[in-house]
């Protein structure tokens, strides 16, 4: 939720408070885990896809697409290779495999990619501070809420000092470029002052949590405040009315794919 994560917009998901927001996330994440099916998770996509248009979700998406598809086709081969079940055999570049294991792989795949764009909603239109507010508002202790708050901005700040000691290094002459062994003997070195740059700011932060009483055992204050209003409220009713709708197919018996031999 630092700077380059965080969407400066006016959007709907912007405006919502921080408690319904995590709510939301929350609720949001069961409605993939209730299918295998690839054509009902393709049907959630369809919701997903202009939400993360609107919050900026998408925006994030573009600058981690590599990775993204990365983790989304890495995924659906493994689980295509190492699903067992099915009954109907088809054959992919030599292997046999059933056509129940390949719809089960895709629909993993498209499950992770929903879990992951549900999360960069999430993350483009909330702010560290929000984030902190709405789970002190959930009734989070403030120890946990605050290490919870805190994991998110430490994230970002460590790999801007990586991205920052990298390009430091490129302009003493250090070559990245080549195989990917190459690459890797190059960046390899790079690890210890990375290291070194993240147990600094971790001493800093505790010093200044010393200094600031932290752990004093007193009422926290904020100094922004949010109030629930009825786009929060009409925001949940309509997020737990699709995961109903979700979990009443699941019971049904529709929405996943038969691995029976």
């Amino acid at each position: 939720m630092s700077q380059f994560m965080y969407v400066e917009k006016n959007s709907v998901f912007h405006r919502l408070h921080p408690s319904a927001k995590i709510v939301g996330l929350a609720v949001s994440f069961l409605f993939p885990l209730a299918f295998t099916d690839p054509r009902y998770l393709l049907a959630l996509w369809l919701i997903a896809i202009p939400a993360g248009v609107l919050s900026g979700g998408f925006r994030i998406l573009r600058k981690m697409l590599g990775f993204y598809l990365i983790i989304i086709i890495a995924g659906f081969f493994l689980w295509m290779i190492f699903t067992r079940g099915g009954s109907q055999m088809v054959s992919v570049f030599g292997i046999k495999l059933s056509r129940e294991a390949i719809l089960f792989s895709a629909g993993m795949s498209l499950r992770l990619g929903l879990l992951l764009l549900f999360g960069m909603i999430f993350i483009a239109s909330t702010r560290i501070e929000d984030f902190h507010f709405g789970l002190t508002r959930l009734g989070i202790p403030f120890p946990i809420s605050f290490a919870l708050s805190l994991s998110f901005r430490l994230a970002p700040i460590f790999s801007e000092s990586a991205a920052a000691i990298l390009q430091a290094q490129r302009s003493r002459g250090l070559k990245t470029s080549g195989s990917l062994v190459q690459r890797f003997r190059s960046y390899f070195p790079l690890f210890v002052p990375v290291f070194i740059s993240a147990l600094r700011r971790v001493d800093h932060l505790s010093i200044a949590l010393e200094t600031r009483g932290f752990g004093a055992g007193i009422k926290r204050t904020s100094w922004v405040e949010y109030r629930l209003s009825a786009g929060d409220y009409l925001f949940l009713a309509a997020l737990i009315f699709i995961g109903g709708v979700c979990l009443y197919l699941r019971v049904k018996g529709l929405g996943a794919i038969s691995l029976a031999l």
